[in-house]
């Protein structure tokens, strides 16, 4: 399947099941200069945590992540300002170590914006969005190359059967990629009777050499069959995953906060977060504390894509601010706490002993557009691991956008994930070369920008 350039469109589902997302473009998000270097600094910080946490525990890495970095702020105190300003990591690789497919939106995003009259070439990118295949391409290659293997390798593209297997489109893209630098490119479905061969993937006389699954272990066996899920869980080794199985076990909040901590402690390096909360450290005196910083966020173990998460907002602190910088939120997917009902919520964390951290609850920035609304977004930027290089990556990225204001029927959810009704919309990132008249940064941003850890609105 050849790439076609006049094709934006945003499609996401299975083989024949395919729906297109909604962009918004109105308004990119443009991430630049001494943001842009802070953003930057935030993911390497993670990254270099992550990795120490899984030598430390001889633990296979991911070669492909996804981070969830926001422009954030806290309440001050007395509630009138926004403070302590700076990208913040929401999740990061350990939330994200089963990561989607090498993301082709970033394309198709730029390619929309470009169309939408926005000079996105305004730009020095650290990866230009059309050249993120060539970038996996790469990273292949550079571990064959780290295995002392000559050639090219054979890939494989590991997934769900087709009617269930997610992002359809983008997984063919990912083929195209690697076929039109030459690579052999096979698509891993039940369909193509997949088999287990003197410890290697085979499609058909096909031995698969590096392969990248879309697919969580779990499921595996549910849609091969236990026995020959098992095989290529478990019986596979002279075939290289790029995202190893065992990254699922990493999936937790709690396991990732503790790789932060670990790292602190051998480095004296924080990883920029919100102050979060475990195990025994979760009482209830210790949750009014972030209550009378804004509120919390609950997030179970194993949550992510928005499940599992429960935001809490302390309104008589943090009301005033978000009504100035979101014009309405109506409590979806939150709950407002006030003083009458505080000590009832507190008193849900007496004893607590679920699997659970619980964070504090930031600030997230919002930028105005038209009809009074203003749009809350995020940044989620994938990153690559290079062992030719030996480092780190960020190759592309995108933006996920919340409408809120008086005249938006159902306020602001404050979780950015798509399966709440976020749309898309283009993550401009890097160094600017030009100034551009639709570039539109929120106030928080706009502190950062200039160097500012706060502002009042």
């Amino acid at each position: 399947m050849a790439l076609d350039f006049n094709d934006d469109r945003l499609l996401d589902g299975g083989r024949g099941e395919e729906r297109e997302i909604p962009a918004h473009m109105e308004s990119p998000t443009w991430i630049l200069d001494k943001a842009w270097d802070a953003v930057n600094d935030t993911a390497m910080k993670a990254l270099d945590a992550y990795m120490e946490y899984c030598r430390s525990f001889d633990l296979p890495h991911s070669f492909v992540l996804g981070l969830d970095i926001l422009i954030t702020g806290k309440a001050s105190k007395d509630g009138k300002k926004i403070v302590d300003i700076r990208p913040t990591l929401l999740e990061g690789p350990c939330c994200n170590s089963y990561p989607a497919c090498p993301s082709y939106f970033p394309s198709r995003l730029y390619l929309q914006a470009k169309n939408a009259g926005h000079d996105v070439e305004a730009v020095e990118w650290p990866v230009h969005p059309m050249k993120v295949r060539e970038e996996l391409v790469a990273v292949f290659q550079g571990i064959w190359e780290s295995m002392k293997r000559p050639g090219k390798p054979i890939i494989g593209i590991l997934t769900r059967p087709y009617p269930e297997s997610e992002e359809e489109t983008a997984h063919l893209q990912i083929q195209d990629g690697f076929e039109a630098a030459g690579y052999k490119c096979v698509r891993i479905t039940p369909d193509e009777n997949p088999e287990v061969k003197m410890g290697k993937l085979f499609v058909g006389e096909v031995p698969i050499d590096l392969c990248y699954r879309r697919i969580e272990r779990v499921h595996v066996p549910m849609f091969y069959g236990w026995e020959l899920g098992l095989d290529i869980v478990e019986g596979c080794p002279n075939t290289f995953f790029v995202n190893p199985w065992e990254i699922d076990d990493l999936r937790s909040k709690t396991i990732e906060e503790r790789a932060f901590r670990m790292y602190a402690t051998r480095t004296g390096i924080e990883v920029p977060r919100p102050r979060t909360l475990l195990g025994r450290e979760i009482t209830p005196e210790n949750v009014r504390t972030l209550m009378h910083e804004g509120g919390f966020a609950l997030k179970k173990w194993n949550s992510t894509g928005g499940k599992g998460v429960f935001l809490h907002v302390y309104k008589p602190l943090a009301g005033p601010i978000y009504e100035k910088l979101f014009k309405r939120f109506d409590g979806r997917h939150m709950t407002l706490v006030d003083d009458e009902s505080l000590d009832q919520v507190l008193g849900g964390f007496q004893n607590f002993r679920a699997d659970a951290a619980i964070q504090q609850m930031r600030i997230i920035d919002a930028r105005a557009i038209e009809n009074e609304e203003r749009l809350v977004y995020d940044t989620r930027i994938n990153c690559y691991y290079n062992p030719g290089t030996g480092k780190w990556k960020v190759v592309s990225g995108l933006s996920r956008t919340v409408p809120c204001g008086p005249k938006v029927e159902s306020g602001n959810s404050l979780l950015t994930n798509v399966s709440s009704g976020a749309h898309l919309s283009p993550l401009v990132i890097g160094k600017m070369k030009k100034k551009t008249e639709t570039m539109n940064f929120g106030p928080l941003l706009t502190a950062l920008m200039n160097d500012k850890k706060e502002v009042e609105l």
